[in-house]
């Protein structure tokens, strides 16, 4: 079981790097895009260690928390949170379910063809979904706490 998420934490750390270092993203913040992306998905991962694959439900909750710690980084290292978020959710992106996608119409079995198309898209909806509610809730307390100074 700690050696799945030992395994599963260096796998989503290079996973999240390798995108940053594409990006060109700073070097000083390499190491916490990797962090961030590794974390979510080790909490994600946590959900059901069984399934072969993260259900919707874990997704969300992986994105949720890359989303939170983008946030905080942010903040503290003076940094846009896009720079943390975007690397961090590359090892949730549904790459197997595409490429599944594509294989079934391939094969010409539309009926599997829009099994996985709906579950990609479905996905890929639940990452953004994730990030935009923890994106508006910080602009809102940003916001409230702007008020509350002046």
């Amino acid at each position: 079981m700690i050696i799945h998420f030992i395994k599963n934490f260096i796998l989503a750390f290079l996973g999240s790097i390798a995108p940053a270092i594409a990006m060109n993203i700073e070097k000083r913040l390499l190491l916490w895009t990797g962090l961030g992306g590794s974390v979510g998905y080790c909490i994600a991962y946590a959900l059901n260690t069984s399934a072969p694959s993260l259900s919707i439900s874990q997704i969300f909750i992986g994105t949720v928390t890359v989303a939170i710690f983008s946030e905080l980084m942010a903040k503290k290292l003076k940094a846009p949170a896009t720079v943390f978020c975007v690397p961090g959710i590359f090892p949730f992106l549904p790459g197997i379910a595409a490429y599944q996608t594509i294989q079934s119409l391939v094969e010409n079995n539309v009926q599997k063809a829009v099994r996985h198309a709906v579950d990609t898209l479905f996905k890929a909806f639940t990452i953004a979904f994730g990030i935009l509610i923890v994106t508006a809730l910080f602009r809102l307390i940003r916001k409230k706490y702007t008020a509350l100074k002046d």
